[in-house]
């Protein structure tokens, strides 16, 4: 057993430890299966109130992969593991144990916690959440989404940059004639001079007999696929495209020595990703588009006292 799980184990014990005298919360630890979560708690109350499970990564302040700061522990892991999280149905706490305080800090796995930089994501655990009976009610209060949703809000990052006008772009390549249930995926934003920069990299599963192109809607549900017109021009000197303007079907730019077709794609938001993003925004921060009261308003209307001090604001 690696020092990491040796120091992994101590923090797991604590944890244990800490709940067994909490009398609403049960611990049940996961002993079998590599998912990411070492436990799970089950917070208990009386009705009418119900109880709510959550997932548990512990780490030891030890580790490896932890850095201590002035805020707290910083904490990286592999995108992986951090996909899974955010899939659950269930909220995901990352605990740190801090052996010369005998104490464990936590923090909410989402996407407003978790920073993503290629294939790895970055979580502050601060100092200030010490997991006791004080932060029962805190950690009972955390929303639990279905997992359609958590799926959406680990994109987000991603459409907020398709929100902001960036270009999006997705790189595939297929072997053509050879079934296989693995793909893989670059997904890239372009900078304004036009330069990309791979910012997702990975692997996915599919029928065996299933072209790519059939599963990319599913991938990507929040967004409109198209081809990437000007590369695709410069790449194969089409003219066709040009004489319609309807928009061009999904297809390779080049098919290399027959085996290996090539894609480059540009996402765009759909209804589902505007929707979502307004959605996120009013539950969040309480933003909401606000309907124009400007145009064709009654004079009767605008001579009173409060249109006219609304107006001076």
């Amino acid at each position: 057993m690696s020092l990491n799980e040796v120091t992994g184990r101590i923090g797991v014990y604590a944890v244990s430890r800490i709940s067994a005298q909490l009398p609403e919360v049960i611990f049940r630890e996961q002993r079998s299966g590599d998912t990411g979560l070492h436990a799970h708690l089950e917070l208990t109350d009386h009705f009418p109130k119900i109880s709510k499970s959550l997932g548990l990564q512990v780490r030891s302040a030890d580790n490896e992969r932890i850095e201590r700061s002035a805020r707290g522990y910083v904490c990286r892991g592999d995108v992986s593991h951090l996909t899974y999280w955010l899939q659950h149905s269930i909220p995901v706490l990352v605990m740190v144990y801090e052996r010369e305080t005998d104490r464990v800090l936590w923090e909410v796995a989402n996407a407003d916690t978790v920073d993503v930089d290629g294939q790895e994501w970055e979580l502050l655990v601060p100092n200030d959440q010490v997991y006791g009976s004080e932060a029962v009610s805190a950690i009972s209060a955390l929303p639990c989404y279905s997992p359609y949703l958590a799926r959406l809000a680990l994109d987000k990052p991603w459409m907020e940059l398709v929100e902001a006008e960036r270009d999006l772009v997705l790189e595939i390549d297929e072997w053509i004639n050879r079934p296989s249930a693995r793909g893989s995926l670059r997904l890239c934003v372009c900078s304004f001079d036009g330069t990309r920069e791979a910012v997702y990299d990975w692997a996915f599963h599919i029928e065996t007999d299933m072209p790519y192109t059939f599963r990319m809607p599913e991938l990507f549900p929040w967004a409109n696929l198209s081809v990437d017109e000007e590369f695709y021009r410069d790449k194969t000197l089409e003219t066709d495209a040009d004489s319609s303007s309807d928009p061009a079907p999904i297809r390779p730019w080049a098919v290399e020595a027959g085996e290996i077709a090539r894609f480059m794609l540009k996402l765009s938001l759909n209804e589902l990703g505007r929707s979502f993003l307004m959605t996120e925004r009013f539950l969040r921060r309480g933003e909401f588009p606000r309907p124009s009261i400007m145009g064709n308003i009654d004079k009767s209307y605008e001579n009173g006292i409060k249109y006219k001090l609304y107006k001076k604001l």
